[in-house]
């Protein structure tokens, strides 16, 4: 079981910029997935893994319903919601600044839309053995592209990370977004010098689950602030990465760190300080260093001489790894929802069909119903998703869907293969196919309608990725 050894932060104050269509009014978090909210996932995990409490980060005015929804679920862990201010434009990174006098250990931070089976206790390991600064968990590719997101045909073009790791190390020596270079990528010879090998991968996914160090979040408090980091994976933390290779003063090797004391008595330090600065103890880490006979690299010397060591591990080949941050991830992790349930529950009894939902019907084959959810008699209902207080009335024919909250499919209609969104209706006799319908939109009665994306206009705005 896990001690305090460790914090868990949970990140569940997004806005889902990127879900446009499926939002409506419902927060990022309390999307359905199965027969919970999306932020049960990333919790359960941490249950699983022997986490007895949490903190979550949401956003003030989703707390109440965010709590109500929570309560419906088998979670038992113990949650310390942070709420900061809706009005507010947070990035991960602010969010984490926020919390930071909440901080009293080394901590995991995972994003609330990671649904994901691995074991996180390689990526702790890996963490503790080195006494990294910082430890990052990647996948492989997910299942997504083998599904057909509703709506009319589109290119859709994930986003890519470029990730450099020394192959016999494991040292994270490079962490950028694809995006954030045109057509060539420039790395520093000193890096190639130092560390001999780096292997550059761009199909690799950040799953999001960090463990830090705790005087990360004094760093980030005073430089972050300087430096204007709002975001951890874009700012942040390849500004740590980064600093790997940082030297320190010849004067003044590795500054000794302030004491609580000093700190009391305002003695802080400047955004302008040493990196070294920060880190407990380093002057006595570093001449342990020095006498240790162990070496992760014979030809150099231990760690290359670095206080701060940053490493990278991929989950295992037969992990399941995806981040719900667009509607296309949102629709295929529902859709494999009933193959993959015994991974992601792996030691749990849990149905998917919630003990609080009214299933009347019995044409059911693969189906996940959330509480309050209501499937009538009279109706067929396959490999399709019902989220809470949805209603499907009778001579309904639901096949490879997604019903989402307080959705209404009226009688007589059959529906192949679309999103339903929040608060939609979808009138008598109406007949969809590759249909995404947006939240609060009304399908009309006998609509024929193929491959259409039914929203209101004004409720957000379209990209046309290319």
């Amino acid at each position: 079981m896990m001690t305090q050894e460790f914090q868990a932060v949970v990140l569940a104050a997004g806005r889902g910029s990127r879900l446009p269509e499926v939002l409506g009014d419902t927060p990022k978090s309390l999307l359905t997935v199965g027969p919970y909210p999306l932020l049960w996932y990333p919790l359960n995990l941490l249950q699983q893994h022997g986490f007895q409490e949490a903190i979550v980060i949401i956003l003030e005015n989703e707390k109440s319903e965010i709590q109500l929804a929570l309560e419906h679920t088998p979670l038992k862990l113990k949650l310390d919601f942070v709420c900061i201010p809706s009005e507010s434009d947070f990035g991960t990174a602010d969010s984490l600044r926020y919390i930071q006098d909440k901080i009293k250990v080394d901590f995991l931070v995972l994003s609330c839309d990671l649904i994901t089976s691995a074991n996180l206790f390689p990526l702790i390991n890996i963490f503790r053995q080195h006494d990294a600064t910082l430890a990052i968990l990647l996948f492989r590719g997910g299942f997504e592209p083998d599904v057909t997101l509703p709506g009319p045909k589109s290119k859709q073009r994930a986003e890519r990370d470029l990730i450099g790791i020394n192959p016999d190390t494991k040292r994270l020596l490079f962490f950028a977004a694809a995006s954030d270079f045109e057509e060539t990528v420039n790395i520093n010879a000193h890096l190639l010098r130092k560390y001999e090998k780096m292997t550059v991968y761009s199909r690799l996914v950040d799953g999001h689950v960090y463990v830090m160090k705790k005087w990360t979040t004094e760093l980030l408090k005073k430089v972050g602030k300087k430096e204007h980091f709002s975001t951890l994976k874009g700012e942040f933390l390849p500004y740590i990465v980064k600093k790997q290779m940082a030297k320190a003063d010849k004067t003044n090797p590795i500054p000794a760190m302030i004491s609580d004391s000093q700190s009391e008595l305002g003695l802080n330090h400047t955004a302008e300080d040493n990196i070294f600065s920060f880190i407990p103890d380093a002057n006595l880490k570093q001449q342990v260093l020095k006498s240790t006979l162990y070496n992760d690299n014979l030809s150099k010397p231990l760690y290359n001489g670095d206080p701060l060591r940053c490493y990278a591990i991929e989950a295992a080949k037969d992990t399941l790894g995806l981040r719900v941050n667009t509607t296309l991830n949102y629709f295929a992790i529902n859709q494999k929802i009933s193959s993959i349930w015994p991974l992601l529950c792996a030691g749990q009894d849990l149905a998917l069909i919630s003990s609080g939902a009214v299933v009347n019907s019995t044409q059911t084959k693969e189906i996940s119903a959330a509480e309050s959810a209501k499937l009538s008699e009279k109706t067929s209902l396959n490999f399709s998703v019902f989220g809470p207080n949805c209603c499907i009335k009778s001579k309904n024919i639901v096949n490879k869907s997604l019903i989402m909250a307080n959705a209404i499919v009226e009688e007589g209609c059959n529906i192949e293969n679309c999103i339903i969104g929040p608060k939609a209706v979808v009138k008598t006799g109406a007949k969809l196919k590759n249909c995404l319908v947006g939240a609060n939109y009304i399908v009309e009665e006998n609509s024929i309608l193929n491959s259409k994306h039914l929203t209101h206009a004004d409720d957000f705005m379209e990209i046309d990725i290319q």
